[in-house]
């Protein structure tokens, strides 16, 4: 087996088989609104009050307004608007990402359908029939993780597109000749530092940092994909690249306060890649925030590659920033099979 193949191996036995079936209904976009809503904003529409104050809404809020993980003050993973159906109006159609609660007695089995741009563009609309509201909680738990998943993914397409007319063709283009991929940089970034196996680009504003780290090493074993591997491996290149304000300091990592967190993304550009997330601090200064870090294998290049983003925004609300640089990851982009760096 070639070690690329060795990797897949070891990712792929970590792979939990799905549980969801669904319905698909896509729509044409063409003449239709653009769609309105903050970042994260999902409407949820009952039939009645009664249903969002059961366990239908107590089950929906558990789970789409749970913390986001690695974050240093509790912020939501979704911003929940509730209406009625018969509240449902022109305006509301335009809203970006929308979940229909539908219970119906006569139905047999629970039904998921996913509707894509019905009314306006980009937009993501679930539909959950159950036939009562036991049966929607008790399915809404089981596909929590693909709601969830979906609803970012739509988040992200959106940020990405608005990125895309104002990108940073310099960047990039270093991206590509470092390490044989691109990512999808914006104007407003610029590269701080730079060697042949590591890239530091930043975005300083007046009041918030966000920060990108890009690391490349042969692949030789798949103990280099394990969490501890890679947070040392991170820290080792912040260590030595990434100096913090006062004399001595330097980037770094929190490993007890918010212990970071590792899973595996199979939805990644890459196929798979290990997703951690946790808060970054500075030694000896008392600088930090959140971290977000994807690290996965360049097939061409036999070489493992961590993308690793940070936000410095005190005080602040921080998820927005960070699904902003989460965004950029995901439009990485290989290289063609034989195409110069």
């Amino acid at each position: 087996m070639t070690k690329s193949g060795r990797f897949y191996f070891f990712i792929l036995t970590l792979l939990v088989p799905s549980i969801f079936t669904s319905c698909t209904n896509e729509t044409n976009n063409g003449g239709k609104p653009m769609s309105i809503g903050s970042t994260t904003e999902i409407l949820i529409v009952t039939q009645n009050q009664q249903q969002w104050e059961n366990q239908i809404g107590q089950s929906i809020k558990k789970y789409f307004t749970a913390d986001v993980y690695g974050l240093p003050q509790a912020e939501p993973i979704f911003k929940l608007l509730h209406i009625r159906k018969t509240d449902f109006n022109n305006l509301f159609k335009k809203q970006r990402n929308i979940l229909f609660v539908n219970i119906d007695p006569k139905v047999k089995e629970p039904k998921i359908v996913v509707t894509h741009d019905r009314w306006s563009v980009p937009q993501l609309i679930f539909t959950i029939t159950a036939p009562s509201p036991v049966v929607f909680a008790k399915v809404f738990k089981a596909k929590k993780d693909y709601f969830i998943e979906k609803y970012l993914s739509s988040e992200r397409q959106r940020i990405l597109k608005v990125f895309r007319t104002s990108l940073d063709s310099k960047i990039m283009k270093a991206i590509k000749q470092n390490f044989s991929f691109t990512l999808s940089v914006p104007t407003g970034f610029y590269v701080a530092k730079t060697k042949s196996d590591f890239m530091w680009i930043r975005h300083v504003a007046n009041n918030y940092n966000q920060g990108i780290i890009i690391l490349s090493q042969p692949y030789k074993d798949t103990i280099q994909v394990s969490r501890d591997k890679i947070l040392s491996q991170i820290q080792n290149y912040q260590r030595h690249y990434i100096p913090g304000p006062t004399s001595g300091s330097y980037m770094s990592l929190d490993r007890k306060f918010v212990v970071p967190k590792d899973s595996l993304i199979t939805d990644f550009p890459t196929c798979y890649a290990v997703e951690i997330r946790g808060l970054w601090r500075v030694e000896h200064d008392f600088m930090g925030g959140p971290f977000i870090s994807y690290t996965f294998l360049d097939e061409n290049t036999n070489r493992i590659i961590t993308l690793f983003g940070y936000v410095y925004y005190p005080n602040h609300k921080k998820r927005n920033l960070l699904l902003q640089v989460e965004s950029i990851f995901y439009s990485v982009k290989f290289n063609k099979a034989g195409e110069n760096r």
